[in-house]
């Protein structure tokens, strides 16, 4: 049995250099495709996000208003919108997001795998797990700046937006702090700031007529969505694959090709 490390896409030296390759048009075409063929298996992850999203949004609302209907009924009539409304839909918001960080990080290692062509199942979800604390850390950090952001100038909160797309894969993939991971995104998005907006732009389009689609189009763009960004992390900064290998022969051999598969999925 022997361990070897494979790396596949760019680098950190690369991205923050502003040398790795990447380009808008290939990037979105390859992410549709991904999207395809690993739809079944990864909608479900995607789902079991946003419920557990929407359950901590509705508890948070709960303990601020004491019935979520509160909220919801002020912005579905329009009426009775109070700036103490308005900020329990806000802080609501924050804490879900921060709250179901170790999902979202599952979800996005996820999607990591479908960037260097692995499967994935369902049950993945929880590959975030182990990265609990230093997922929420991060989340908080990022989604506070992005707060700030907005507060000055939305423009500002909207590039934060996308300078800050990375931050969860590095601190799961790569194993750096919040602080440096938000550091790498910030400076691999100044790098390549041009292709990267051209495809937050259109993701964002997408998600304009998703919404138009009584969110029904959500059903894609999110996956997509995600693919699109393990690409960009791919390209940019690169994905570490620990592959184990034993020795090919008799019964060894299909034990060899399992061992090979766990810790790559385990890994990305």
């Amino acid at each position: 049995m022997s361990n070897k490390s494979l790396q596949v896409g760019g680098s950190i030296d690369k991205a923050l250099s502003g040398k790795a390759d990447l380009q808008s048009v290939a990037v979105l075409q390859e992410a549709w495709k991904v999207t395809a063929k690993h739809f079944l298996t990864f909608f479900p992850a995607i789902a079991g996000l946003f419920l557990a999203q929407l359950a901590l949004l509705l508890i948070a609302l709960q303990v601020q208003l004491g019935n979520p209907a509160i909220f919801f009924d002020a912005i579905v009539s329009g009426e009775g919108i109070t700036p103490d409304i308005v900020e329990a839909g806000f802080m609501a918001n924050f804490w879900s997001d921060v709250l179901s960080a170790p999902l979202y990080a599952g979800v996005s290692l996820m999607a990591l795998n479908h960037a260097v062509g692995l499967p994935t199942k369902p049950r993945y979800l929880v590959k975030g797990f182990p990265f609990a604390v230093v997922s929420v850390v991060t989340t908080l950090l990022t989604s506070s700046l992005q707060g700030i952001g907005n507060a000055l100038f939305p423009l500002i909160g909207l590039f934060l937006t996308m300078a800050f797309s990375m931050t969860i894969t590095l601190v799961c993939e790569k194993r750096v702090s919040p602080l440096k991971a938000i550091q790498y995104s910030v400076v691999a998005t100044f790098r390549k700031i041009l292709p990267l907006s051209a495809i937050f732009l259109a993701v964002l389009v997408l998600f304009f007529i998703s919404f138009a689609t009584a969110g029904i189009g959500l059903i894609w763009t999110i996956p997509f969505f995600f693919n699109v960004k393990a690409i960009v992390y791919r390209n940019l900064f690169g994905i570490t694959l620990q592959v184990t290998t034993v020795d090919k022969g008799g019964d060894g051999e299909d034990q060899g090709n399992k061992t090979e598969e766990e810790s790559k999925v385990f890994n990305a």
